[in-house]
Parts: C-alpha cells; sequence; structure tokens
C-alpha cells in the first residue's frame, strides 16, 4: 500500500508542476530579448562599433549605448522613435524596443561632438525570422 502512495504523491506533483514548468518555460522563451552594445566615440577615433546591427522583426532589443569618449554624444533611430538622449563622457545609456518591419534604419549622434559629427552614423538592419 505504501508504494502506491508514493507513487500517487509522484504523479500529483508532476501533475501540479508540469504545467507550471511548462508555461514559465514558453514564457521565458517568448519573451526572451537581446541585449546588445554599441560603443561611441568621435569619428577620428573610431566612430560607433558596430556601425552595422542585424537584429531579428519582433524581437525585443536592449540596447547598451557606452560613450568612451571624453565628450557628450547622443544616439537615436529616429525612424522607429528611438532616443537615447546626452550620454555624458563615460556614461552608458539603455534603450528598449521592439521593431516589427524589416528594412534598414540609419542610427545616428544626436549631438554635437567634433567637426567630424556627421559621420557618427551606422544601420540597424531587421531582418524576418
Amino acid at each position: 500500500m505504501r508504494p502506491k502512495m508514493i507513487l500517487s504523491g509522484i504523479l500529483l506533483l508532476a501533475c501540479t508542476a508540469g504545467p507550471i514548468v511548462a508555461t514559465w518555460a514558453y514564457e521565458a522563451y517568448r519573451t526572451r530579448d537581446l541585449t546588445a552594445e554599441i560603443v561611441a566615440r568621435v569619428p577620428e577615433k573610431g566612430n560607433f562599433a558596430p556601425q552595422l546591427l542585424r537584429v531579428q522583426a519582433g524581437e525585443k532589443i536592449k540596447l547598451r549605448v557606452r560613450n568612451v569618449d571624453t565628450v557628450t554624444h547622443g544616439f537615436a533611430i529616429p525612424a522607429l522613435q528611438v532616443d537615447a538622449g546626452e550620454i555624458k563622457a563615460g556614461h552608458v545609456a539603455m534603450v528598449e524596443f521592439t521593431p516589427e518591419k524589416p528594412g534598414q534604419y540609419d542610427y545616428y549622434c544626436t549631438v554635437w561632438c567634433s567637426e567630424f559629427h556627421l559621420q557618427m552614423r551606422g544601420v540597424l538592419e531587421v531582418v524576418t525570422q
């Protein structure tokens, strides 16, 4: 009789915990996101790196923009309504967004940082899954 009670308890636990674990695993997969880093330097010292960033459409992106310079930078992707604002020297800005539509979107520095400021550009390429 005792082994049947133990087996019943194990089955009850599996039936209760199984759907909870499966739901948690699915949600973790469904809500996964990408964290990427862009390093900001004035163009004469290297510019944005990378200058091309490729991501999946419909996938949430956490973009970490790190300013390793001695001047203030900015970061924006206007077509996606993404704007990190001013990023002081040595600071980091985080922006989160989900690009839905495939295409190429320009990003650039929004703060005059050097005589080569207009060259501080890059491309976010959004591709289909």
